[in-house]
C-alpha cells in the first residue's frame, strides 16, 4: 500500500552478558534481501565436490527453492559454474514444480575439467550460479563462491589437503580489532590477517564464536584454513547474563544457522561446537555434545567436528570427548564420516 514499512531492531544490552566487551550496538553489517515468490532460500545452497582428481571434478550443487505464492510453480533452475575469469566451465538445467505455499530441493551432479584447486598456497575460486527461471525469465539468481579441493584427517600422515599433509600454524583469533573497536571493517579484517600471514601463520580459530562473514571471505581469498567455532558456553552459564539464558530456546538454531552460512568455504576444514564447556565436568555433557556433532553432520557431513576441552579427563569420562561414527548418531541427511 502507500504506508511505508518500517523495520525495527531492539537492542537490550546486559551487564555480565559476556566475558568480554562486545559493545552494546550493532557492530556487524546487517542486509534486507528482498525476492519474488519464487526464489532461491537464504542459504539455499550447498555446494560440495565429492570426486576430485587432476583430470576432472565432480561438483554437487544442492539447490533449496521456496514459493510464497498461493498457487503451484512450473519453474526451470539453471545451475552454472564459472571460474576465476568468469567463463562457465559447466552447466545443466532441469525443471521443477514449486508446490504452493512450500518448498523443493533441487540436485545437480556437474563436470569441471582440469580443475584449479583451491589450496593456502593459490586459494583459485569458482562459482556456482543458481538461477530461476520461468517462461524463459530470470526470477531469481544466486551466486555461491566455493572452492576445488579435498581434505583429510589422517591419524598416521595428519592433516592433508589436496592429498598433501600440510601443518597447522594457527592462532586463535577473537572477533574485536584491537584499538579500532568492535565494529565490522573489512580492510582492518584483511590487514591483521596479512600480518598474521607475515608471522608464518596458515589457520585460523574463530574464538569463540561465529565469525563475521567478512572474515571468511577474505580467508576464502588468502588462502587460511579455519576451525569455524559456535559457542563459549551452552547452558550452563560462564556469566550471569551470557549465552546460557538463550540455550534451550536458541541453541540448535543458532547452530544449524552458522553451518548453512558457512558450509561453502573452501577455507573452513572443521567445526567446533564449544570453547572449554563447562558441561564436559557434568553427567549430561556427553550426550549434549553427542546432540550437537549430530547437528552439524545433518548439515554438512564433509568435515569433522571438535572442541577445545580444559577438562579432558572428565570429558574422556561421561562421553564429552567421544568420537562419534554414523553407527552412533541418527542423521537425516546422509552423514557419512566420523567426527
Amino acid at each position: 500500500g502507500g504506508e511505508p514499512n518500517v523495520l525495527a531492531v531492539r537492542l537490550a544490552p546486559e551487564d555480565q552478558s559476556s566475558r568480554w566487551y562486545p559493545g552494546a550496538g550493532i557492530y556487524r553489517n546487517v542486509w534486507l534481501t528482498m525476492t519474488g515468490p519464487q526464489h532461491v532460500a537464504h542459504w539455499g545452497t550447498y555446494v560440495t565436490t565429492p570426486k576430485v582428481s587432476e583430470a576432472r571434478a565432480t561438483v554437487a550443487v544442492r539447490t533449496e527453492l521456496r514459493n510464497r505464492a498461493a498457487a503451484p510453480a512450473r519453474l526451470a533452475v539453471r545451475t552454472s559454474i564459472r571460474d576465476a575469469s568468469g567463463r562457465v566451465v559447466s552447466r545443466t538445467e532441469t525443471g521443477v514444480t514449486l508446490p504452493a505455499s512450500g518448498a523443493e530441493t533441487v540436485n545437480a551432479i556437474l563436470e569441471v575439467e582440469k580443475p584449479q584447486r583451491w589450496d593456502i598456497e593459490r586459494p583459485y575460486l569458482y562459482e556456482a550460479v543458481s538461477e530461476l527461471l520461468s517462461g524463459g525469465r530470470v526470477v531469481d539468481r544466486y551466486v555461491t563462491p566455493f572452492g576445488i579441493r579435498t581434505i583429510e584427517f589422517n591419524r598416521d600422515r595428519g592433516f592433508l589437503l589436496n592429498g598433501r599433509p600440510v601443518k597447522l600454524h594457527g592462532v586463535c583469533m577473537h572477533h574485536d580489532l584491537g584499538a579500532l573497536g568492535t565494529a565490522i571493517n573489512r580492510r582492518a579484517l584483511e590487514r591483521q590477517l596479512e600480518i598474521l600471514r607475515g608471522m608464518g601463520v596458515n589457520a585460523i580459530r574463530t574464538s569463540h564464536n561465529p565469525p563475521a562473514p567478512e572474515l571468511l571471505e577474505l580467508t576464502d581469498r588468502l588462502g587460511f584454513l579455519v576451525m569455524d567455532e559456535a559457542f563459549d558456553m551452552w547452558k550452563v552459564p560462564k556469566v550471569p547474563n551470557g549465552y546460557a539464558k538463550y540455550w534451550d530456546q536458541w541453541g540448535e538454531t543458532d547452530l544449524r544457522d552458522m553451518v548453512r552460512r558457512d558450509r561453502n568455504h573452501p577455507s573452513i576444514i572443521m567445526w567446533s561446537i564449544g570453547n572449554e564447556i563447562p558441561e564436559q565436568r557434568r553427567p549430561e555433557g556427553g550426550q549434549m555434545a553427542r546432540r550437537l556433532v549430530e547437528i552439524c553432520h545433518q548439515e554438512d557431513p564433509t568435515r569433522p567436528v571438535t572442541a577445545a576441552l580444559d577438562y579432558p579427563v572428565e570429558a574422556s569420562q561421561n562421553g564429552f570427548a567421544r568420537r562419534w561414527t554414523s553407527k552412533d548418531l541418527t542423521t537425516s541427511r546422509g552423514f557419512t564420516r566420523s567426527s
